[in-house]
């Protein structure tokens, strides 16, 4: 008779549930937006903004940028000079192409490459060669 009355009692609380047209589940659904609509800003926003980042000197762009060259400044480099007279002439430093030896050594070789300013591509290369200009080119610069 226990086992009985213990199915009739589950039973009863299985169609209560039923009948009262709440889910049997205990957990609770996440809440429901209307179709078609976005949530509000209020709802995605973060609690607190993040840290404003200070700007420094050294993160401009005008710390980073390379030298260009004109035809002007690269007919008045001449071979036999230094790298310190040709950043002078530009204006800066270009962009190590390549490296061969080390410094200080005989036959150290350094190639630099400045964007030039002209056509589409416009460029020119210098070969110093124990820190003298070997060998200048160009091409497109105006």
């Amino acid at each position: 008779m226990k086992k009985m009355s213990f199915f009739i009692v589950a039973f009863a609380i299985m169609l209560a549930g039923c009948s009262s047209g709440q889910p049997t589940n205990t957990a609770s659904p996440p809440p429901a937006t209307p179709t078609g609509t976005a949530p509000t800003p209020e709802a995605t926003a973060p609690a607190t903004p993040p840290p404003a980042t200070p700007v420094t000197e050294a993160a401009t762009p005008a710390a980073t940028e390379k030298a260009t060259i004109t035809k002007s400044e690269f007919e008045q480099i001449e071979n036999g000079m230094s790298f310190e007279e040709v950043k002078k002439i530009v204006g800066g430093e270009g962009e190590l192409l390549a490296e061969v030896g080390k410094a200080g050594e005989e036959g150290y070789t350094i190639v630099y490459m400045y964007e030039g300013e002209g056509t589409i591509g416009a460029n020119a290369n210098f070969t110093f060669q124990g820190g003298v200009l070997q060998v200048k080119s160009q091409i497109g610069l105006q």
